[in-house]
């Protein structure tokens, strides 16, 4: 017995000795990544030439480029799942974790105007969000976007809820994609106009739905819409249309449910000058830019009578930023524009009477701190201007009270008793948020950041 022991433990261990573990296999060598097509083309812009191969990309009416690079996506997304494939369990692992720590339901914050909460929100399945809105007096009913359904109270027999435009069906007017630039309910709540990216024809298209039917509105239904502006009593819309070019040159009048034909209020013929506009907080005024390199204008026009004709506010030598709002009579620039023939290099409030009969109008500056204080950006309530302000590499957030005393001139920003907001320790950039209310007292900002503060 022992030696039959013996002899298997010495077996085992011969079989020990030789036993050679297997090499490991070397992972297979990853894909070559796909190679796009060339095609050289030549550009002269400035008297310098360039080839660039890649420039069929951009070409979104050649049907034949489009399937091309159809294909070419396509081979990406292989490519890019060939060399992750060993990473599925680290990836289902982070969606995981991410879809854990977001919210229930996919919605942005309601946004308050007048009386409605407006917000987008995607639904369960579906690749694009819905644009909805409830009445700010039922919010506190409000439940859910599933339980009740589509947040109606079967108490009270109110639809909570209440669905604008869905983007999933705008997506089957244009061929699968949704893409909107522009979005701009009218100042009763009783039109949305929107302009969807067409991708056949590569422009923007102009459309306006009925809330209360959502059904869409007969006319405008124009195409190459750049800009549009609501004008005060809520069914007069405003917009600008871009030539061949992409410039935008034309403004148009529509008045929504009448059977006449868009007006045209302003041809610019200059192929140099372009031409932008966008109605004041207040809808009092829709006010109209036209820019180029050597000069910048400012017309207003009265949003309560939009066909009376434009009157010339503003005019500087060179392309400067210009925002107009108006407040109680008084109407305010915010520009770049140059100062006494010096280059500014930074942003400055001015203000004049709506009124004023001098020629050339008369502009007086709000404040001026020099150099030590920069006005990075402004907006406006009924009570209220807020101002985003840097002093050296400090970004600050303050209010102060309007109305101005008239007849003031001048001053230094604390003669105006500003409020300044607590921030966070460390914010790279602060920018105003989407404030539509001009007679809410309740205003957004988008702070950014390097590092995530917590609570003091």
């Amino acid at each position: 017995m022992h030696l039959l022991l013996t002899t298997i433990r010495h077996r085992c261990l011969i079989l020990v000795r030789h036993y050679k573990p297997p090499k490991p296999s070397k992972p297979p060598a990853p894909p070559s990544p796909p190679k796009p097509p060339k095609k050289l083309q030549s550009f002269t812009f400035h008297d310098h030439t360039w080839e660039d191969p890649y420039s069929w990309m951009s070409s979104l009416n050649d049907k034949v480029a489009m399937r091309h690079m159809d294909v070419y996506m396509e081979q990406e997304e292989k490519y890019t799942e060939a060399v992750l494939s060993d990473t599925e369990r680290l990836q289902s692992k982070l969606q995981s974790e991410m879809a854990s720590r977001l919210a229930f339901d996919l919605s942005t914050p309601p946004l308050r105007w007048g009386p409605w909460l407006y917000y987008r929100r995607v639904e369960e399945g579906k690749q694009y969000s819905v644009l909805c809105r409830r009445l700010a007096s039922l919010n506190e009913e409000f439940i859910s976007h599933k339980s009740p359904a589509a947040g109606f109270d079967f108490t009270s027999g109110k639809k909570i809820e209440q669905k604008l435009l869905d983007y999933n069906r705008e997506a089957e007017r244009f061929g699968g994609y949704a893409y909107e630039e522009l979005s701009e309910v009218s100042p009763d709540h009783r039109f949305l106009a929107y302009t969807m990216y067409d991708k056949d024809n590569d422009y923007f298209k102009l459309s306006v739905r009925n809330l209360n039917s959502g059904s869409l509105c007969s006319k405008p239904q124009a195409v190459r819409v750049s800009n549009i502006a609501w004008a005060k009593d809520g069914q007069t819309l405003l917009y600008v249309v871009t030539d061949d070019n992409k410039r935008p040159y034309r403004i148009y009048c529509s008045i929504i449910g009448s059977t006449n034909e868009d007006v045209l209020l302003l041809e610019e013929p200059d192929e140099n000058v372009y031409v932008n506009i966008r109605h004041t907080k207040d809808f009092h005024f829709v006010t109209v830019n036209t820019f180029s390199t050597t000069s910048s204008k400012v017309f207003l026009i009265n949003a309560a009578d939009p066909f009376a004709g434009m009157t010339l506010v503003w005019e500087c030598e060179g392309l400067a930023h210009c925002i107009v709002e108006h407040h109680q009579g008084y109407i305010y620039l915010f520009t770049d524009a140059a100062k006494d023939g010096q280059v500014a290099d930074h942003h400055y409030l001015l203000r004049t009477p709506v009124n004023a009969s001098s020629s050339p109008r008369i502009w007086e500056t709000v404040f001026d701190d020099g150099q030590d204080l920069v006005v990075e950006d402004v907006d406006f309530c009924n009570t209220h201007l807020a101002l985003i302000i840097r002093e050296g590499q400090k970004f600050r957030l303050c209010s102060v009270a309007l109305p101005f005393a008239v007849g003031q001139g001048t001053v230094h920003l604390k003669e105006l008793h500003p409020y300044f907001l607590p921030l966070p320790k460390y914010v790279s950039q602060i920018s105003p948020g989407p404030n539509y209310d001009y007679y809410s007292s309740t205003m957004r900002f988008t702070l950014s950041s390097p590092v995530v503060c917590e609570p003091s």
